[in-house]
């Protein structure tokens, strides 16, 4: 496996485009050793410290595990680290696309307050910040730590300023490999591991293999689709039951979609019949396995080096897809498709298996206080989220919070235990209040029905104190005030 160092070239092109697809999984040594200032480890701890694994795949949504009941698919791989781990039934993205989402994975802050709040915004990372990212905080903490697959963040984050002692590029086939030569490798220190891969992402390609443009170096969508043509419908997974278009849908959703995306959801909803959806759910399906397979290879390898029990294992994805839901597809979007990732936490031996918590968590500013709780390393007080590790251990009365909150450029998303909460930036309808459950598929906006008016400002002043308490400079020029209810 060859070795060089990173070039400040390279740097960019990791910040400022995707790995190009298919591209030769070299490792990199980088040219930090870690952060400028260590991070003292926490002599509280009694424990010795585990090998952590952190396992990313992209455009996942929570229901994509046969583990949930998703009978049109099999993922052994999740299913396994679900029955020796925990599960989270209700974990939201702290922004539904690729960017500000890793962003607030690695930081542990929500990637509007460092300026991103989509794809192509460019990020401002305070030193404070940039200091205690998860890499360095675990290299800090006396960690090896690895890098492998899809990066896509800001220039501080990238593995070779961001405390990872070596980097391997390719997201695909390559990476199970090169992270099993990692963690096998003689050392007297624990590992922090990160697999970051890209699939089922490819199912942005599936659109343009229903246009019949050959999706270049995603020939496996291409073969996928072209599979699903000739199977009868009985063989194609069925319509979801929330396929129907919300009658009081926010304009904001279609108004600022990117009609020009890889994956122009509006114009999907508008060109495709009932049989193009279940292809595109079907390939979807597959994409994830493929994905799931490859996290196996990995899973054995710690079997094999008898280090299963000695890991700590996270698994979670950057974002959902809408999957043919309210006749959408991809991102961005804040219906539970698109915002609920899944979330697995799994330490054999060290915690209760087969638990699933219906807690609201946060995966995107919650794995860093949970992986920093397992290191011995003091959490820095900037940090948004809070450490799992409670949960994991049993300790379900552990309330951790009262709602979640999911930003992105159309607007803002506040989820209590039963309501959920959209506001946006324009549009007539600017307000949406879903009472999740009595309608989990999302097809009724209560915001305008006078009944739930006390329900709807209580919402408002949640999210009004999540603005005030989070410096969400942006939201305040749209939120709505908080009107109080007539006594």
């Amino acid at each position: 496996m060859q070795r060089f160092v990173i070039c400040l070239p390279l740097i960019i092109c990791c910040v400022c485009a995707r790995l190009s697809m298919g591209q030769s999984g070299a490792v990199e040594a980088s040219s930090t050793s870690g952060p400028s200032k260590q991070i003292e480890p926490n002599k509280t701890s009694e424990t010795k410290k585990p090998n952590i694994l952190f396992i990313i795949t992209d455009q996942q949504h929570g229901s994509m595990m046969s583990c949930v009941g998703n009978p049109h698919l099999t993922t052994p791989s999740m299913d396994y680290l679900a029955k020796e781990g925990i599960r989270f039934a209700n974990p939201y993205v702290s922004n539904p696309v690729c960017v500000p989402s890793r962003i607030s994975m690695a930081t542990g802050v929500m990637a509007g307050r460092m300026g991103v709040l989509n794809n192509g915004m460019r990020a401002t990372i305070p030193d404070y910040i940039d200091q205690h990212s998860i890499g360095k905080l675990l290299k800090g903490a006396g960690y090896d730590t690895f890098y492998g697959g899809k990066v896509h963040m800001a220039p501080e984050l990238v593995p070779a300023n961001a405390g990872y002692d070596e980097y391997f590029r390719d997201e695909r086939e390559a990476l199970p490999g090169a992270c099993i030569q990692f963690i096998e490798r003689p050392r007297d220190r624990p590992f922090f591991a990160v697999a970051s891969f890209i699939n089922p992402h490819d199912i942005c390609f599936a659109y343009s293999a229903y246009k019949g443009q050959s999706p270049r170096g995603k020939s496996s969508v291409e073969q996928l689709y072209q599979q699903a043509q000739k199977m009868s419908l009985d063989d194609l997974p069925p319509l979801p039951d929330n396929y129907k278009i919300p009658a009081l849908e926010p304009q904001a959703l279609a108004l600022l979609a990117n009609p020009n995306a890889v994956t122009p959801a509006f114009l999907m909803r508008q060109k495709y019949e009932d049989r193009d959806w279940r292809i595109y759910r079907w390939i979807y399906c597959r994409l994830t396995e493929q994905v799931d397979e490859l996290i196996g290879r990995i899973l054995d390898a710690l079997k094999r080096n008898g280090l299963d029990d000695k890991t700590l294992i996270v698994f979670t994805s950057d974002h959902g897809d809408m999957d043919a839901c309210h006749r959408l597809a991809s991102k961005g979007i804040f219906y539970d498709q698109s915002v609920k990732a899944p979330l697995v936490i799994c330490y054999p031996g060290h915690g209760v298996p087969g638990q699933v918590s219906e807690q609201l968590v946060s995966s995107g500013l919650d794995v860093l206080p949970t992986l920093v709780d397992y290191a011995g390393v003091e959490l820095p007080a900037h940090v948004q989220g809070k450490s799992l590790r409670p949960l994991l251990e049993g300790k379900q009365d552990t309330k951790l919070r009262r709602y979640v909150v999911t930003e992105n450029h159309t607007g803002r998303m506040l989820r209590t235990d039963r309501f959920k909460y959209c506001v946006y930036r324009v549009g007539t309808i600017r307000e949406s209040l879903v009472d999740l459950q009595e309608d989990p598929g999302e097809l009724v906006n209560l915001a305008t029905d006078d009944r739930y008016q006390a329900t709807l400002n209580d919402h408002r002043e949640l999210l009004h104190a999540w603005v005030e308490e989070t410096r969400d400079d942006d939201a305040r020029t749209f939120a709505f005030d908080f009107q109080p209810s007539a006594q």
